[in-house]
Formats: C-alpha cells, sequence, structure tokens
C-alpha cells in the first residue's frame, strides 16, 4: 500500500507540473485573448535622390536651385525619435528610436522597427538629426556612441552632426572645389533637429503577421532651397552651428516625401 501511495502522489504531481508547463508556454508574451500576436514589425527603405534622378556618389552631377554644378560624395543624416500615428489619433513612439543612414552604405537606408502595436496607422513621425536632450545629457550609448558613430559627433562642440553632405561644385573659373556642410547645434534659437511627419495616401492595416512596409524618398535637392536658397561657393565650409545652419536644416526637414505603403509576410511572428 504504501509503494502504490507514493507512486499515485507522484503521478498526480507530474501530471499537475505538465499541465501547467503546457499551460505556460501554449500562450505566447505578446497575444490577445484569442491567441493572436498582438504586435508587429514597420519596414522602412529610404531611397536618396537629387530632384527625380537617383543620388549617385562621387559621379553623378547634380544642379543645384542655384544653378550650381555640385558632386555628392558623402551623404548622411540621423532617423530618430519615429512614431507611428494610429488611426485612432494615437501614437506609437519607438523605444530608443536612433540610427544613421549614409548613402555610402545602402545597408543602413533599410531596417526594422520591431514591436509596434497591430492597427491601422495613417502616418509616420519622425525627427532628422538627434533631439537636444540627447545632444546635451553627456555620455551616450548604442548608435549614440561616439565611438561608434564617430563621424556625426563633433569632438570639439559636444553635440551630433544632425545631417552631413561633402562634394565638389564648379567655381566660377570652372574648377572643382571642395565643400563640406556640417549641420549641427541645439541652442536656443539654432537648433537643428527637425521633426517630420508624413501622412499615408491610404491607411495601412497590419497584424502579427503583416508587416508595413514604406518607401521614403529623400530628395537632396531641397538641402539647397526652397525655404532657403543655399549658395555653395558662399557656404564651402559650413562646420559650426549658427543663424545659416538652422536655415539649412528649415530646408532638410522637406527633403522626405512617401513613394509606398504596402505591407509584406511579418519576418518575426
Amino acid at each position: 500500500m504504501k509503494l502504490s501511495f507514493k507512486y499515485a502522489v507522484l503521478l498526480a504531481a507530474t501530471t499537475i507540473s505538465f499541465i501547467a508547463c503546457d499551460k505556460k508556454s501554449s500562450t505566447p508574451a505578446t497575444s490577445d485573448d484569442d491567441g493572436h500576436g498582438t504586435t508587429t514589425q514597420m519596414h522602412f527603405n529610404f531611397e536618396n535622390f537629387f530632384g527625380n534622378d537617383e543620388l549617385v556618389l562621387n559621379t553623378g552631377n547634380y544642379t543645384t536651385s542655384q544653378n550650381e554644378q555640385i558632386t555628392v560624395s558623402t551623404f548622411n543624416y540621423w532617423i530618430t525619435n519615429i512614431k507611428f500615428i494610429n488611426s485612432d489619433g494615437t501614437e506609437y513612439a519607438e523605444p530608443e528610436s536612433y540610427r544613421v543612414l549614409k548613402a555610402k552604405s545602402h545597408s543602413t537606408l533599410h531596417f526594422h522597427v520591431a514591436d509596434v502595436p497591430v492597427g491601422t496607422y495613417t502616418g509616420v513621425k519622425f525627427m532628422i538629426g538627434v533631439d537636444v536632450p540627447r545632444n546635451t545629457s553627456g555620455a551616450q550609448t548604442g548608435a549614440l556612441d561616439p565611438n561608434v558613430n564617430g563621424d556625426m559627433y563633433w569632438t570639439w562642440n559636444t553635440g551630433y552632426i544632425q545631417a552631413k553632405l561633402e562634394g565638389t561644385y564648379k567655381d566660377a573659373n570652372n574648377a572643382d572645389q571642395g565643400f563640406r556642410h556640417h549641420i549641427g547645434g541645439v541652442a536656443a534659437g539654432e537648433e537643428t533637429p527637425r521633426e517630420v511627419t508624413l501622412m499615408f495616401s491610404n491607411p495601412v492595416e497590419v497584424s502579427s503577421s503583416v508587416a508595413g512596409s514604406f518607401v521614403i524618398k529623400t530628395d537632396l535637392a531641397k538641402w539647397f532651397g526652397p525655404a532657403t536658397p543655399i549658395k555653395v561657393a558662399n557656404t564651402s565650409n559650413m562646420m559650426h552651428p549658427g543663424p545659416m545652419a538652422a536655415k539649412i536644416a528649415d530646408n532638410y526637414k522637406e527633403m522626405f516625401s512617401v513613394k509606398a505603403v504596402r505591407t509584406e509576410p511579418n519576418s518575426h511572428q
């Protein structure tokens, strides 16, 4: 009898343990009462253009709004503080949302935002540049670590380069001259981070199995106007904060537009 009783107790304990474990593992951490996932991904593809022409580094020749001929060797910009606008008017903000996009590194122009709540979205917001608090809060980690993206950080003047443009232009004698636009600064009245809001032509509905996918056009031609006409010959060495840097920031805020909004299978269900 003692052996049978112990066996029965052991069998009952094993059964209870199995049921508890099975119940715990049957419901994913990110699911609703029906067992459907409650988060998804949003996929971004940024495409760099100059007007209607795809931007080609070093060999492409482009004419600015001031009728100057330029080539581009470097074009980098921060995309940060991404927020998705829900059809009900609420917004989802990606935590720790900081990325540097570099024209010379195509892989940086494509990225995924994970753990976005499922729903219907009508637009997206993001900042070009690094927000003022993170510019002024001391040493940073991740993408903001100067050891990671030191080419987008001013070691001589604490703060981030929000956007960087380098290349050559033709002077009055048709000779090639170099230019460098390193745009930064967060002092009052001279802030250079800019928030961009893009609304979709049609809402996009996403689920745990369906991700949103957006193609964003970045039109570098707008760096030179129309908000403030920029003549490269007069700004060939823009590498410090100030009123002109803020005016260029007003220009680059207008560079972005939505080329396409679609859905695709969620790669990490």
